[in-house]
């Protein structure tokens, strides 16, 4: 990937005026996976307690989701270790 961001000497980024409307096109890429990514998120839940309900936390199709969910906070994790929330 190629960065459009520039830090300066004082640790502020900007972004090259020519560079804007890619950044705001990567920008909102970057806000519909995380968007997707929490909604995502919510509904695992909802399925493993649907699953939990019926006694099912020992089926493959539980331990899938629950092994999906893990990376999914591991990802959201990294992101809020940058600032990103």
């Amino acid at each position: 990937m190629e960065r459009i961001t520039r830090k300066d000497s004082a640790g502020a980024w900007s972004i090259p005026e020519e560079q804007a409307e890619a950044a705001a096109i990567r920008l909102a890429a970057f806000e519909d996976a995380y968007e997707r990514l929490m909604a995502r998120q919510q509904e695992i839940v909802t399925r493993m307690e649907a699953l939990k309900a019926q006694g099912k936390q020992k089926t493959a199709q539980f331990r899938e989701l629950f092994g999906e969910k893990l990376m999914n906070q591991n990802t959201l994790t990294l992101w809020e270790t940058y600032g990103v929330k």
